[in-house]
């Protein structure tokens, strides 16, 4: 397999993709927010006048609703300026690598944990929480059909 091709940068792609890396570790959070909204409910019911009931309420709609999003801009937020110029991607039987105008990344296919398909890109994990995204958009149907058809005979190794 030899694949390259010129990805602009996205920032609507690179926010999926951090909601992507990200979504175990908010999925905690939202559990953990929908339990205090329950125990501050609870402790409402039981007794309304105690102000600190509605403060456990609040707290955990914050913890379910809003913590995914902020995170999600924050990190956005704290990203180079190496990145907001695109990236040239480049694949082949060894190595996928990534070259921006003033960093490259490189990964051996050996090291890879797994590889997840959405409509519009392949998530190409080496661990929990780092991440490729290979995204269709820039590649031709033969060189998405080339990929999927590698990435389906790769053994990926346990993380």
């Amino acid at each position: 397999m030899q694949i390259s091709v010129w990805v602009p940068y996205d920032e609507a792609r690179l926010r999926r993709t951090l909601t992507f890396v990200l979504r175990p570790q908010t999925q905690r959070v939202r559990l953990i927010g929908v339990a205090l909204v329950l125990l501050g409910l609870l402790l409402v019911a039981l007794d309304p006048s105690v102000v600190l009931s509605y403060g456990v309420v609040f707290l955990g709609l914050f913890f379910a609703v809003a913590i995914g999003p902020i995170t999600v801009s924050r990190a956005v937020g704290m990203q180079s300026n190496v990145i907001r110029e695109g990236l040239h991607l480049t694949m082949d039987d060894e190595w996928i690598t990534v070259t921006y105008p003033l960093a490259e990344t490189r990964f051996r296919w050996a090291g890879l944990g797994k590889v997840i398909e959405t409509p519009d890109a392949w998530y190409v994990m080496f661990s929990k929480i780092q991440a490729i995204t290979v995204p269709k958009e820039p590649m031709t149907e033969a060189q998405r059909a080339e990929f999927a058809a590698f990435v389906a005979g790769l053994q990926p190794v346990s993380t």
